[in-house]
């Protein structure tokens, strides 16, 4: 793989920190915390206040999928939502802020 140039590189560290963001969310599902703790720990996340920050377009849908319950696969599940997204050409900050509500509680 060739080296990132500087152009690509804060592309990469945004995409890492999104895929970071996502995978923090499948395993907070998976473990099924507690909602008020949860809370508590998004309130503190720097970049879930900017990712909450951004408003959704006026004729942004969620896709349509089943809420994800931690019984079955949880990559499987991120990709079909991402590629839901990735359809509809949908920004990566616009991910972060669609992906919590296709997690059930």
């Amino acid at each position: 793989m060739p080296t990132p140039t500087l152009i690509e590189t804060p592309v990469l560290s945004l995409e890492q920190r999104i895929e970071d963001m996502m995978n923090c969310k499948i395993a907070d599902a998976m473990f099924k915390k507690s909602s008020m703790q949860h809370s508590m720990v998004l309130k503190k996340d720097h970049f879930f206040l900017e990712v909450m920050a951004v408003p959704l377009p006026q004729d942004f849908g969620q896709p349509k999928m089943e809420k994800y319950d931690g019984s079955s696969d949880p990559v499987g599940n991120l990709r079909t939502f991402v590629d839901l997204m990735r359809l509809r050409a949908t920004p990566n900050i616009i991910l972060c802020r669609a992906f919590p509500p296709t997690l059930r509680q």
